[in-house]
């Protein structure tokens, strides 16, 4: 039990990162939007049985996605793109989520105004 303690501690320590490369790095309205999805992405895995390999492997993503804010990461993790094999992996509620996501990244792109102006493809994956 020891070393599921330090896990979630270090789970807690990587929450609160993605929240503050939130604060630095992203405006307002985009800083709104991540903060609710990481919050309610870490409160879903917390809620389901996840194993400590899914834990791990939930915990690099997410240190790849604060890496990724910070300049830090690979150019090819900045790129934006879902690998195909990443997307056909995808459950259809995945692909709802990843669609509805676009459709508010396309939106606040936007600055709120007339569809199809953006420059992001609001098409959903599949």
């Amino acid at each position: 039990m020891a070393s599921n303690a330090g896990y979630f501690r270090q789970l807690a320590s990587l929450y609160r990162q993605i929240l503050r490369a939130h604060r630095e790095k992203l405006p307002g309205p985009l800083r709104a939007l991540g903060d609710s999805y990481a919050s309610e992405e870490f409160r879903r895995h917390l809620k389901a049985k996840t194993t400590p390999a899914q834990w791990r492997e939930f915990g690099h993503q997410w240190s790849g996605y604060v890496s990724m804010l910070n300049g830090t990461a690979d150019q090819e993790q900045r790129s934006g793109d879902i690998p195909e094999d990443v997307q056909a992996a995808l459950t259809a509620e995945q692909r709802e989520q990843l669609f509805k996501l676009q459709q508010a990244a396309a939106e606040l792109a936007q600055g709120g105004g007339t569809e199809g102006d953006s420059k992001l493809d609001s098409r959903p994956l599949g």
